[in-house]
């Protein structure tokens, strides 16, 4: 979002600039990223590729033996699949040094995997094997195909903003002219209530000495100087709900509809003005909904 508001900001923004924002990926389950060259190359160009580490520590497991404790891994793997792949090499003698392996993952704790090293062995080397023989190290690859106007591009991180930004830009223009259409239409029946509730009494006399709908319809336009619309809607309410209007309520919705009409074609004249908007409500989304980087970049 920070680097999406950065672009509306500063149209000519470069790749370099928006990398402050985005310096890689970042994936639900953490990691470590420790290939940017790859990142860079899929933010240019919209392809590339980049591994993606385990989050782990060296420290005491037991009184007396040192372990590793896996917390994050790469995106798309699981903690089963780490402890089955690890338990094959340890059965298979191709990875020695290890004890024991538990999976102590759950929904609360996330994941934590903790293997037990045998004394003489050192932590940190056993570890350098495992990010080359298990999925604690995984390769991911971007593709970033997206449909632009109904036809698939592939697009590098300034362009994808871009398209984003731009429908942004047309929700923000397509949704404030539904609203201020539909404040138009309502302005409209209400400046025709306040005709006809001026003298109510006649408008009540009207509708129930004709002898037909159309009939009232017709009087209550020539009598009020409404238009077919406005005397449809006085037709239509129930004379109940009529009697009980209040000239001061209707005022009130009067001035607030056009002021936010006012507001509204104010918006629409301005480009700036809408892109301001669009920056706004991606604050706002990013208030709400914004969490704190999960994937770290080596």
């Amino acid at each position: 979002i920070a680097a999406t508001k950065h672009l509306i900001d500063n149209p000519k923004a470069t790749l370099k600039a928006l990398m402050k924002f985005i310096p890689g990926p970042d994936f639900p389950t953490g990691g470590h990223i420790v290939e940017l060259a790859g990142v860079e190359e899929a933010y240019a160009t919209g392809k590339g590729a980049f591994k993606v580490r385990a989050t782990t520590t060296i420290e005491k497991v037991s009184s007396r033996k040192q372990g590793i404790v896996i917390t994050e891994l790469p995106y798309t793997i699981g903690p089963e699949k780490i402890v089955e792949k690890i338990a094959d090499l340890v059965k298979s003698k191709k990875l020695q040094g290890v004890s024991d392996i538990v999976d102590l993952s759950d929904g609360q704790q996330g994941t934590r995997v903790v293997l037990e090293i045998k004394n003489g062995f050192e932590p940190e080397d056993i570890l350098e094997k495992l990010y080359k023989l298990t999925p604690m190290e995984d390769q991911f690859s971007i593709n970033a195909v997206a449909l632009v106007n109904g036809k698939p591009q592939t697009l590098g991180l300034k362009a994808a903003l871009q398209v984003f930004i731009d429908h942004r830009v047309e929700v923000v223009k397509r949704r404030s002219e539904f609203r201020k259409a539909k404040a138009e239409a309502r302005l409209k029946l209400v400046d025709g209530l306040l005709k006809a509730i001026i003298d109510i009494d006649k408008v009540i006399k009207i509708i129930r000495g004709s002898e037909d709908a159309s009939v009232a319809k017709d009087s209550l336009i020539k009598s009020f100087k409404l238009t077919d619309e406005q005397a449809t809607y006085i037709l239509d309410m129930p004379l109940r709900r009529l009697t009980k209007m209040s000239k001061l309520e209707l005022e009130t919705e009067q001035k607030e509809l056009k002021a936010a009409i006012t507001k509204l074609k104010a918006l629409l004249a301005s480009e700036d003005a809408i892109k301001s908007q669009v920056s706004e409500e991606l604050s706002e989304v990013s208030k709400n909904f914004g969490t704190p980087r999960r994937t770290k970049v080596a």
